[in-house]
């Protein structure tokens, strides 16, 4: 993934990045049961990609991960145990009644409950955190909130599977 030079500096490429899923830097949602056998949650995997592009060593380093979600993608209300900054480098991520614009963007600390959705155009972001292993808890765990979240994915559907096939 990373290779490091004789004076200290680490290089990587976006090209050779696992997916989240891979690396295992982050643990998986726990939703109750039913989500799982009531929902096709399959819709949701065409409308992401999310990648570690540098993971230092130890606990306590940085990591970079990027995520691009597709437009109308939307994340569930969830919690992480690591401080994250994100930075919006395309496109847009929609907070309530706040869009944040590419060049912009928020920073949510430890514990603090959030949700964004991917604007029209989808959205682009870069996660920096000190920490090179962390959780996700969501919030967002019964049928009736996943709901909306796969009726937005299967609205979308068509469109993010020509993307990909565009691309």
């Amino acid at each position: 993934m990373a290779t490091t030079s004789t004076k200290g500096i680490t290089f990587y490429k976006a090209v050779d990045a696992p997916s989240l899923d891979d690396d295992g830097m982050m643990s998986p949602p726990d939703l109750v049961p039913e989500v799982y056998t009531n929902l096709d949650l399959m819709p949701l995997l065409d409308g992401s990609e999310v990648t570690v592009l540098f993971k230092g060593e130890g606990p306590n380093a940085l990591s970079l991960v990027h995520a691009h979600f597709k437009a109308g993608f939307r994340l569930p209300r969830h919690t992480h145990s690591a401080d994250c900054l994100y930075f919006v480098v395309s496109g847009q991520a929609i907070m309530g009644n706040r869009t944040i614009e590419a060049g912009d963007g928020f920073y949510v600390p430890a514990g603090a409950p959030y949700a964004y959705q991917a604007g029209p155009d989808g959205v682009q972001v870069l996660e920096f955190r000190s920490a090179t292993s962390f959780d996700m808890k969501v919030l967002d765990k019964t049928v009736e909130k996943w709901q909306p979240i796969i009726d937005l994915a299967m609205a979308h559907h068509d469109q993010w599977l020509a993307e990909a096939a565009d691309a």
